[in-house]
C-alpha cells in the first residue's frame, strides 16, 4: 500500500489521486475513479501467468507445502522490497476470475454492482489508467501477460 496525507482531502475535499488499484492475487486486478469501477479478468482459461513473491513462503494460515517451494526462483528486487530479491514461487487461486470476465459498472447508477455496462470509450480510460497504476506499484511484467496488457 502506498499512502498519501491526506490534510487537503479533509481541509477542502480536494482529491490525493485520480483513481486507485485494488485487487485480490490471482483474482481481477481492479480500478476505481470514484464513478466507474473496472474490473479486469486475465485472458487466458487458466489464469496464468500467475505467481507469488515473497520474502518469506507463509500462507494466511500456514507454510509453504514443500512440493510448493521446488520449482522456486529468485526473483530481482522490486521497488518496495528495499533492495531485497524475493522468492517467486507459482501461484494459485481459489476463484479463477476469467470465468466472469472483465466488468465494468457505474457506481452512480448502479452503487451495488449488479449490473455491468459496456462503455468501451469508459474501459479504455480505465485500463490505461490501470497499467499507469500497475508500473507505478512495480507491479511484475507477467501481471500485464496475465491480464492482456503486454
Amino acid at each position: 500500500m502506498q499512502g498519501q496525507p491526506l490534510r487537503a482531502t479533509i481541509a477542502a475535499d480536494t482529491p490525493v489521486r485520480t483513481a486507485g488499484l485494488f485487487g485480490l492475487h490471482g483474482g481481477h486486478v481492479n480500478v476505481t475513479d470514484g464513478r466507474y469501477v473496472y474490473m479486469r479478468a486475465p485472458v487466458r482459461p487458466e489464469n496464468a501467468p500467475l505467481f507469488e513473491y515473497t520474502l518469506m513462503p507463509t500462507h494466511m494460515r500456514n507454510l509453504f507445502q514443500p512440493e510448493e517451494l521446488q520449482d522456486i526462483q529468485i526473483a530481482p528486487p522490486f521497488a518496495f522490497t528495499k533492495g531485497c530479491r524475493t522468492m517467486k514461487i507459482k501461484g494459485r487461486t481459489w476463484i479463477n476470475p476469467h470465468d466472469f470476465g472483465s466488468l465494468l459498472f457505474d457506481l452512480e447508477s448502479d452503487p451495488r454492482q449488479e449490473q455491468p455496462l459496456q462503455a468501451p470509450v469508459v474501459e479504455e480510460r480505465l485500463t490505461r489508467e490501470m497499467v499507469r497504476l500497475m508500473h507505478a506499484n512495480d507491479a511484475p511484467a507477467e501481471q500485464f501477460e496475465r491480464l492482456g496488457l503486454t
